[in-house]
């Protein structure tokens, strides 16, 4: 896709920054506090959402000098990919700024699709089996369209790269991409059903030999974490092992600041600990965004604290993980900032636009520059929200002009006023009809009384009249 060229920050992002700059402080000591005074060392693990610099966990993480480490090799910025997870050290300003010593992404799963399961619901999800393990597709997914690949077109046989969230389950992808070479296979897990030649990753059969290289590792052994390379069997079976690497899991470093993204598993209430991306968590002082976020295997979330003793101690859990979406016409498009503009209820919504971003008409194919847009234009976007006021644009479709549509987090509501906030816009439903997110009709009571902040939400305008008409629990 052809992409803006530049990043600068938008308004909103820029009053931000000083914000932050000017209202937060910091205290020293134990390593459990950034310093007040310089930088604050920094491990961050979670999806890139832009580029110009590189986004992660809301913090833009400058790159001047960053050594960059894809798939255990040397690489550079422009490997890299929107939806892709990674993992960043360096050092955090504590205003949405950074700078990044080293970058590194690694794959989860590289393999041939050997199912397809749709989702017997929702049509937008669908689960693929590769290597025997499951790994959740949606229209989420940050799909990669170089070999034609799209959520549609996925097929049996098609060998995809998998980065994503590891769940109790399997995988939840949030960037995948077709592979031309079927020779190059891989997996990382836990080592189980160890014998003399042999053993599974999640249930998955490994052969090796006194060939095989062992790379990290002097002796396999059962719950070793690890990554192996290899070819597939005739049989498509049993993974041959070329090359066995051990992998780092969780944060091994004490560290002033750190944050990670991924799905919550192995919850314990007792102690309020769990795990993210192989890292313990103890969330029993953390605060809670939303107040009614109720932590359970399964959810996605963003955690913020700082590691001792290998353990991240959570400052702030909060609910995360689906991009929003507006179909609308544009109201602004600013080319030397890189932002383009909604308007809803005299409310500005602003979304940036960088070299992550694709652009595309919908209806001829071509890809399309930041200066092909106007005001006016209707367009679908996605993207994903960064921080308050702040939106990273994924995709932008130049499209016919249909009804007015928001799907986001739900930020707040009253029920007695009918009416919710989503990017900051008041809307008001009085004039709306209701569904469940399986297209069932809800009185306006069933409706309000299932709604929880933090929670996503669709509102329409059908007629583009400027009042909304419509409002659907979003699954």
């Amino acid at each position: 896709m052809k992409q803006l060229e530049s990043l600068r920050i938008t308004p909103v992002a820029l009053g931000l920054s000083l914000l932050l700059a000017s209202g937060c402080g910091g205290s020293g000591g134990g390593g459990s506090e950034a310093s007040a005074v310089g930088d604050a060392s920094v491990v961050s693990r979670g999806i890139i959402t832009g580029f110009g610099s590189v986004y992660v966990n809301g913090v833009r993480y400058h790159t001047s000098g960053t050594k960059f480490t894809i798939d255990d090799g040397e690489g550079d910025e422009s490997d890299l990919k929107v939806g892709m997870i990674v993992t960043v050290r360096g050092s955090s300003q504590g205003n949405g700024e950074g700078s990044a010593d080293s970058i590194v992404y690694d794959n989860e799963l590289k393999g041939p699709v050997s199912a397809i399961t749709p989702d017997a619901v929702d049509a937008s999800r669908k689960t693929l089996t590769i290597l025997g393990q499951a790994v959740l597709v949606s229209t989420d997914t940050t799909i990669d369209d170089d070999g034609g690949l799209t959520f549609d077109s996925i097929a049996l046989n098609d060998v995809l790269e998998v980065s994503g969230y590891v769940t109790a389950t399997g995988f939840t992808a949030t960037h995948i991409e077709l592979q031309d070479n079927a020779d190059k296979i891989e997996i990382k897990g836990h080592i189980d059903n160890l014998d003399s030649d042999s053993f599974t990753i999640g249930g998955f059969a490994v052969s090796y030999d006194g060939t095989t290289k062992l790379d990290d590792i002097k002796v396999l052994t059962k719950d070793m974490f690890v990554e192996v390379k290899g070819q597939l069997d005739a049989a498509g079976t049993t993974l041959i092992a070329i090359k066995i690497e051990g992998e780092e899991e969780g944060f091994d470093d004490d560290t002033d600041e750190a944050e990670i993204k991924g799905v919550i598993s192995g919850y314990s209430a007792a102690d309020d600990t769990f795990m993210l991306q192989g890292q313990k968590v103890d969330a029993s002082s953390a605060r809670l965004e939303p107040a009614s976020l109720v932590l359970a295997d399964g959810v996605t979330v963003e955690v913020e604290g700082y590691v001792s003793n290998e353990l991240l101690i959570a400052r702030e859990v909060e609910q995360k993980g689906r991009k929003i979406k507006i179909q609308a016409n544009l109201s602004a498009v600013d080319e030397p900032v890189g932002t383009v503009s909604f308007k809803f209820n005299g409310i500005d919504v602003v979304a940036r636009v960088n070299v992550g971003t694709e652009i595309e008409d919908d209806n001829t194919g071509n890809d399309l520059l930041l200066t092909d847009l106007s005001a006016g234009n209707f367009v679908e976007m996605e993207g994903f929200a960064e921080s308050p006021g702040v939106i990273n644009a994924v995709e932008i479709k130049r499209v016919d002009p249909d009804e007015i549509r928001i799907v986001a987090s739900l930020e707040k509501f009253d029920s007695d006023a009918m009416s919710v906030e989503l990017l900051g816009i008041e809307i008001d439903l009085t004039a709306a009809s209701f569904e469940d997110g399986e297209d069932n009709s809800l009185s306006a009571s069933e409706f309000f009384k299932a709604l929880v902040v933090g929670d996503f939400i669709k509102v329409k305008d059908q007629d583009s009249n400027a009042v909304f008409d419509k409002a659907e629990l979003d699954d």
